[in-house]
C-alpha cells in the first residue's frame, strides 16, 4: 500500500479530485484487463507540470508508476498490483493543432484515436491508421505500444506516424523533440525508444503526428479465395492495379469467417461461397462510380486468373458495415468459446500459406474438441490466432508450440501490434536475440535506475 502521506502528497501536485481510489475507482472501467485497477490509486494530472511533479515525487520515494491510456491494450501492460499508482493521461486530452497544409497534428497524449479522426476529418485528413477500439484508445496509449491497425502496409504503424514527442523521464525532467517535419536528422533518433516501450522509459504527454488525405470515394468487397497463396497474388495483383489505390486487405481463414457470419449476419453473407480463405477488399477511385467500377473489374479479372472463387461489392453504407462487422466483432470468438488463447503475431508473407497449413495440422493432433480461428491484416502478414476448447483451455504450452514453430525461421515475429507487456515477456526472453535483450535492459537502467517505471513488464 502508498502510505497516506505520500497519497497527500500526490493530492497536493493535482488539487481536488486528481486522486481516485474506493468507489470513485471502482467507477471507471478497467478496459481490456481485470487486473488494470488493482493498485486502487489512480492519480490524473491535468497538465506536463503536473506529471513532472508526480514523477519526481515518486522517483525520489521510489514508488512505482503504471501509465494508463486507455486501457484497451491486449498484453497486460497496464496491469497493476497495491504497491504502485495508476497514472492516468486521461485529462490531457488537448488536440492542440490540426495543419491542413502540413499535413500534421500536435495532440495531447489522452485525445483518443477517434477524437483526432473527427477533427482531422474536418480539413479533409486522417490519422492514417486505424483500430477498432477507437473511440477509447489513446494517442499516447498508442504510441507507447507502438499500436499498428489495418492500413501498415501503405502507412506505416504508429512508429511511422510519430513526427515528435514530448516525454517526461523517470526523475521528472522532460524530453521536448517535437518537431513538425519529416527530415530532422540531429543526431540519435531518442524519440524512437519511447515508441513501443509501454511506459518502462517514460510517460509520453504531448505528441506531433503526420497525417494522411482522407478516404473519399471508396468501395468495399467480400472476397473469397481458393488459399491464402491465391490471397497473398490478389493483394500484389490489386496493389500494383494504377486503375485503384488499394487501401485495405483483411484477412479471415474459414473457421473464422463460418462462425462471424453464422453468429452476425446478415443471412446474404451467411449464404456466402465456401471457401477456405476470405478477403475483405477496399480500394479508392477518382469519384463513387469510378471506385466501384474499378474493383468489379479487377475482381472480375482475379476470377478469371482463378485468384478469387466469389465476390460481393457492397451496393450500400449498410452493406459496408455488415461486411466489415464480420471483422471488426472478433469477441465473437470468445462469445463463442471463452476457453482460449490469444496471440499476436507476423508472417512473411510468402510464408503465409505454409504457415497456415502447419496451423491446421497442429490445431488438428490437439483433438477433435479444440478449435483454431486466425484473422487479421494480410498486407502485412499480422494474424491475429485464438486456439479454443469447446469446455476447458487445451494445453497452453502445446498451443505455443504450434503457433511459434519454425516462426523465427520464417522471419516473422511472435509480437505483431500489441506489444510484450507481461503476456509475452515468457516469448521475449526465449526468442529475442540476446544481445539485443541485454543492450534493452542497459537502456532500462539507464534512463530508469530506480527501476520505477512500469516495472516488471516488457524486460522486467
Amino acid at each position: 500500500m502508498i502510505a497516506d502521506h505520500s497519497v497527500a502528497a500526490l493530492e497536493a501536485i493535482t488539487g481536488a479530485g486528481g486522486i481516485k481510489t474506493g468507489d470513485a475507482l471502482r467507477a471507471i472501467h478497467p478496459g481490456s484487463d481485470p487486473h488494470n485497477l488493482d493498485a486502487g490509486l489512480m492519480i490524473i494530472p491535468r497538465n506536463v507540470e503536473q506529471v513532472c511533479a508526480i514523477v519526481k515525487f515518486c522517483n525520489d520515494n521510489r514508488i512505482a508508476i503504471v501509465p494508463h491510456g486507455g486501457r484497451t491494450g491486449l498484453a497486460g501492460g497496464a496491469v497493476t498490483q497495491r504497491d504502485e499508482i495508476i497514472l492516468s493521461l486521461a485529462a490531457l486530452n488537448r488536440i492542440e493543432s490540426v495543419q491542413a497544409a502540413a499535413g500534421t497534428a500536435i495532440v495531447e497524449s489522452g485525445v483518443t484515436l477517434q477524437a483526432l479522426q473527427e477533427e482531422a476529418a474536418k480539413v479533409g485528413l486522417t490519422t492514417g491508421i486505424d483500430i477498432p477500439s477507437r473511440g477509447s484508445a489513446t494517442i499516447g496509449g498508442m504510441i507507447s505500444t507502438n499500436a499498428g491497425g489495418m492500413e501498415a502496409f501503405r502507412l506505416g504503424v504508429m512508429r511511422q506516424r510519430v513526427l515528435g514527442l514530448e516525454v517526461v523521464l523517470p526523475d521528472g525532467s522532460v524530453m521536448s523533440d517535437l518537431a513538425e517535419v519529416t527530415k530532422s536528422n540531429e543526431g540519435y533518433d531518442l524519440k524512437q525508444l519511447f515508441i513501443g516501450a509501454e511506459g518502462t522509459l517514460g510517460i509520453v504527454t504531448r505528441a506531433v503526428l503526420a497525417l494522411a488525405p482522407v478516404d473519399r470515394f471508396t468501395a468495399t468487397a467480400l472476397v473469397a479465395c481458393p488459399s491464402a497463396a491465391t490471397a497473398v497474388s490478389l493483394f500484389q495483383t490489386l496493389r500494383q492495379d494504377r486503375a485503384l489505390r488499394l487501401l485495405r486487405t483483411e484477412f479471415m481463414a474459414q473457421n473464422y469467417f463460418s462462425l462471424a457470419v453464422e453468429a452476425l449476419g446478415p443471412a446474404s453473407l451467411a449464404a456466402f461461397t465456401a471457401a477456405p480463405v476470405y478477403l475483405i477488399v477496399e480500394t479508392e477511385g477518382l469519384d463513387q462510380q469510378a471506385a466501384q467500377t474499378a474493383l468489379e473489374e479487377a475482381l472480375g479479372a482475379a476470377i478469371e486468373n482463378e485468384l478469387v472463387l466469389d465476390a460481393i461489392i457492397a451496393q450500400s453504407g449498410k452493406e459496408r458495415n455488415d461486411i466489415w462487422n464480420i471483422r471488426e466483432d472478433s469477441n465473437v470468438i470468445t462469445r463463442a468459446y471463452p476457453h482460449g488463447y490469444w496471440f499476436d503475431i507476423s508472417v512473411p508473407l510468402q510464408h503465409l500459406d505454409a504457415y497456415l497449413r502447419q496451423f491446421d495440422r497442429g490445431v488438428a493432433a490437439l483433438g477433435a474438441d479444440v478449435r483454431g480461428f486466425a484473422f487479421g491484416h494480410l498486407g502485412d502478414g499480422n494474424l491475429h490466432i485464438c486456439v479454443a476448447g469447446e469446455d476447458e483451455n487445451p494445453h497452453k504450452d502445446a498451443v505455443k508450440d504450434i503457433i511459434y514453430a519454425n516462426l523465427r525461421q520464417m522471419g516473422g515475429s511472435f509480437s505483431a501490434e500489441h506489444g510484450i507487456g507481461l503476456e509475452k515477456m515468457p516469448e521475449l526472453q526465449a526468442l529475442a536475440d540476446p544481445v539485443k535483450l541485454s543492450l534493452m535492459r542497459t537502456i532500462k537502467r539507464t534512463i530508469d535506475p530506480n527501476g520505477i517505471m512500469n516495472p516488471g513488464k516488457v524486460v522486467g
